[in-house]
């Protein structure tokens, strides 16, 4: 029987989006495929076994310093995500594997590797206190006072690096250029995974004109991104196409998230069980939970958890059954796609809508929270306050005071060195905060404030 041309250009394409190559100092190799422990498995254990990695357990996820052992850090959660992430990505392969377009080379569990160790990944560079961290961070450099005194000798585009800190870029940098091999390759992973983690492939500029704060890549990781997008076939004429496994990571976390915030502010009695039953009404009907197998738990935080693990799965279902229906779009590059969940099933969706209407109008708005957040940018001020003017005295050229010199001392490894630049040195200010943990970053602050 005669191949037919579609399934032979897919698979082609699949055989670049799945090299098992990744940079090796100077050059790029491709990695040797061990059946028994792929690439993909080894990029894995090099994330989970990092130092950026570990610091994840002591970074929140929603709910910062909560004393409740049962809520969820970033480290916890980016273990979920990748769970999730390996379902969705070995049921992908098994449809590409019905296809025909899965190269013989790999296998359906080959993707599912990958995308679990993006997964894995997902959330790596971000600072202490999440989401109120980066707004700390970009609110610093957007103070026109700072953006005047220190950042009016960079670039445009290395500006707006600062300015719209995201943490997502952040992650490719730990990735790149930071853990284990420095300034020098990081972790050294493959392609694939690298570009399975990117849901924004643009710069903080691009974003910028698109009217947009996320991006994936600094100006300082510019060449290895696009040595990445490059090699994998996804970069076009305008920019850079996602990774068609991407959109799985992507997933993956929401779907955590979409139902672990609801599990988290039960644990904190900041909603009430009855709150979790009214959120995923609209599938009720398809979670198949039997009503007085439900009531014989002796515990609402065991019934949150057989309502967790039911959701999750109907989930992966429907977020592989959007892959399928959009899989043409998606490997064409087409940017309407945006987000699988995007494009969910109705009674999902209704659902999702209802987890986000309560994370966004009672979670969110927790006191306790509020109040740490806005602790927050006092205690990144204060380390600001302290780096970037040392930073910039030194690469200035300019006499140290005693003082100076302790702070450079005090950054360690990331301090910056003659070589630097301006831009440079802030970056590694940056790489020094964000490798904090919160419990650090509180207890620096109250020494850099002499308490």
């Amino acid at each position: 029987m005669m191949e037919n041309p579609a399934t032979k250009n897919r698979q082609s394409q699949w055989h670049l989006l799945l090299a098992p190559v990744r940079r090796n100092g100077s050059y790029i190799e491709t990695a040797a495929f061990n059946p028994a422990r792929s690439p993909f498995v080894q990029d894995y254990d090099r994330i989970l076994f990092s130092n950026a990695f570990r610091m994840l357990a002591r970074k929140t996820q929603v709910h910062p310093f909560a004393s409740n052992d049962h809520v969820h850090h970033r480290q916890m959660h980016s273990l979920e995500v990748s769970s999730v992430g390996r379902s969705l990505g070995i049921m992908t392969g098994y449809f590409l594997k019905e296809r025909g377009d899965l190269p013989d080379t790999y296998t359906p569990e080959h993707l599912g590797q990958i995308v679990q160790a993006a997964c894995l990944a997902h959330d790596i560079g971000n600072p202490p206190f999440g989401h109120g961290g980066e707004s700390a961070l970009q609110d610093w450099f957007k103070d026109p006072q700072n953006n005047e005194r220190y950042l009016s000798e960079l670039t445009e585009e290395q500006k707006l690096d600062f300015m719209t800190f995201d943490g997502n870029a952040q992650g490719f940098r730990v990735l790149t250029s930071l853990e284990n091999h420095k300034d020098q390759g990081g972790l050294r992973l493959t392609f694939p995974t690298l570009a399975s983690m990117v849901k924004y492939p643009r710069s903080s500029s691009h974003a910028t004109r698109l009217h947009s704060s996320k991006f994936n890549f600094y100006q300082s990781e510019r060449q290895i991104f696009d040595e990445v997008f490059t090699y994998l076939g996804l970069k076009t004429d305008s920019g850079y196409n996602r990774h068609p496994l991407s959109f799985l990571t992507e997933a993956a976390d929401d779907i955590c998230y979409c139902i672990i915030d609801i599990e988290d502010a039960l644990e904190l009695n900041i909603v009430q069980f009855d709150a979790l039953m009214s959120v995923t009404e609209p599938v009720w009907g398809k979670l198949g939970i039997d009503a007085a197998r439900l009531d014989s738990i002796d515990s609402n935080r065991r019934k949150a958890g057989l309502i967790r693990a039911r959701v999750i799965d109907l989930m992966i279902d429907a977020t592989c059954n959007v892959f399928k229906s959009f899989y043409e779009q998606i490997m064409a590059g087409d940017q309407d796609v945006h987000a699988l969940l995007d494009h969910i099933e109705p009674d999902v969706a209704a659902y999702m809508d209802n987890a986000r209407k309560l994370f966004f109008d009672v979670i969110l708005k927790n006191h306790s929270k509020i109040a740490i957040e806005i602790g927050s940018y006092t205690l990144y001020k204060r380390m600001l306050d302290t780096l970037i003017p040392s930073c910039h005295q030194f690469i200035s050229r300019q006499p140290l005071s005693f003082r100076d010199g302790q702070v450079l001392t005090l950054m360690g490894m990331n301090a910056p060195t003659e070589k630097d630049d301006l831009y440079t040195a802030y970056m590694r200010v940056i790489d020094f905060i964000t490798g904090l943990t919160d419990r650090h970053a509180t207890f620096l602050s109250t020494q850099l404030a002499g308490i």
